[in-house]
């Protein structure tokens, strides 16, 4: 499949979410797809963030009880991806956690199926070693402020962006401005799978020009 396709399977699933008379449109159809999907906060201003932490590992959420990091090379290069196409949009990445104005971060999906929607966000509960929200900070949890509902299986990658300067009250909760949902990068030729995750990487980036405005 072309990464033209791609871009073309994400717009088509945007506009079946705009014309659809379902109030959350399912991507259920779509989610073994080899599929990129892009969303974003409309009321953001990425122009206003300068600086983002990534940690140098990716969330495995698969059968075991036991929280899993991939760590490896194959690993380094897609958060190093991620982090070239972030630095090209204008971003810098910093060390400091506390000084970030973006908090960045990536989960594999390695078998289990998993599914958020507008109607329960907080998904990630149902799995108890996600990136929890005090890795972030004092915040209660975090949030989509946008209508979201996706279908996650395996071979599916995550990747989150939350504001990490969102001014903090009492009951609010860290917003995610910007997250992608890259599915079908699993094949029988390991090499291949990297190729295609990394292109999936990309591609979410090339199809979100308001990043680099």
């Amino acid at each position: 499949m072309t990464v033209k396709t791609i871009h073309f399977l994400a717009i088509a699933l945007l506009a079946a979410a705009v014309s659809s008379c379902q109030k959350d449109p399912s991507t259920s159809a779509l989610h073994r797809e080899y599929l990129v999907y892009t969303d974003r906060d409309r009321t953001a201003d990425f122009a206003a963030f300068e600086t983002f932490y990534l940690p140098d590992s990716i969330l495995i959420i698969g059968n075991n009880k036991q929280t899993e990091y991939w760590k490896d090379a194959d690993a380094l290069e897609i958060v190093g991806t991620v982090a070239f196409e972030l630095e090209a949009a204008g971003f810098l990445r910093i060390s400091e956690k506390q000084n970030a104005d973006l908090g960045v971060q990536l989960s594999y999906v390695e078998r289990e199926t998993y599914f958020v929607g507008s109607n329960n966000p907080y998904w990630w509960w149902y799995y108890p070693y996600y990136w929890s929200p005090g890795y972030w900070g004092d915040w209660m949890g975090w949030f989509y402020p946008y209508r979201v509902y996706y279908g996650y299986t395996a071979g599916s990658l995550l990747l989150e962006m939350m504001d990490l300067k969102a001014t903090r009250v009492e009951g609010k909760r860290l917003p995610v401005v910007w997250d992608s949902f890259m599915s079908g990068l699993l094949t029988s030729n390991a090499s291949l799978n990297q190729e295609r995750t990394l292109q999936a990487v990309e591609q979410a980036f090339a199809q979100s020009p308001y990043l680099y405005e």
